[in-house]
C-alpha cells in the first residue's frame, strides 16, 4: 500500500493528466479494495467475465449475468472508492468466449490470449463472430442500465489489418457495428 501510493505522488509530480488504476476483474477477487485506489482518478477494470456456464446461453442470459456481476462484484467497491469505472472488455470471436472455455481440442479450455495476433491460428478454437457480437450487444445492455459505468472501452483492437478471425480485435467485425450503432 506505501510503495503504491509513493508511486502514484512520484507519477502526479510528472503528469498532470488522469491517472487510473487497471484492475482485473475476477469474480470475489476485489472484497478488499486497496486503499491506495483513493489516489487515483478511476479504475479501468479488465473484463472477460464468464457470461454462462451453458453453451447454449442466449444474449439476454448474458446480459442478466454480466448485470449480476456487476452489481454484486463491481457496484459495492465503487461504493467503497467512488471512483469512475471504466470497462474494458475483451473477448474472442470464437465458440465458447461467453462461458470462458474455448475448446484445446484436448478436451480442455484455452487462454484466451492465446487467440490473438501474433499468436498462430489454433484450429480447435471455432470461429464465432455472431459470438463475440452477441456478447458486446450483452455487456452494452448491462452497461446501459448502470450510471456508474462511466466507460465502455474494448480491448485488444488490431489496427494494421481487419481480420475476420478468432482474437478479440473487433476491427471489421460484427462487434465493432455494435459498438458504431
Amino acid at each position: 500500500e506505501a510503495q503504491w501510493k509513493s508511486i502514484i505522488a512520484e507519477v502526479r509530480t510528472h503528469y498532470k493528466g488522469q491517472i487510473y488504476w487497471a484492475l482485473p476483474f475476477t469474480e470475489a477477487s476485489l472484497d478488499t479494495p486497496f486503499t491506495f485506489l483513493q489516489d487515483v482518478d478511476g479504475i479501468y477494470l479488465l473484463w472477460s467475465a464468464k457470461l454462462a456456464t451453458n453453451p447454449g446461453a442466449t444474449k439476454t442470459d448474458y446480459a442478466n449475468e454480466a448485470g449480476r456481476l456487476l452489481d454484486n462484484e463491481i457496484a459495492p467497491l465503487t461504493a467503497i472508492v467512488k471512483k469512475p469505472v471504466l470497462l474494458a472488455i475483451a473477448y474472442p470471436a470464437a465458440t465458447g468466449a461467453a462461458t470462458e472455455c474455448i475448446a484445446d481440442g484436448k478436451g480442455g479450455c484455452l487462454d484466451l490470449n492465446l487467440l490473438s495476433r501474433p499468436n498462430a491460428d489454433i484450429a480447435s478454437a471455432s470461429l464465432s463472430l455472431q459470438t463475440q457480437a452477441d456478447i458486446y450487444e450483452a455487456m452494452l445492455t448491462a452497461v446501459n442500465a448502470r450510471a456508474w459505468i462511466t466507460g465502455f472501452i474494448s480491448r485488444g483492437y488490431y489496427p494494421p489489418a481487419a481480420l475476420q478471425d478468432k482474437s478479440t480485435s473487433i476491427h471489421s467485425k460484427p462487434a465493432a457495428d455494435i459498438l458504431w450503432y
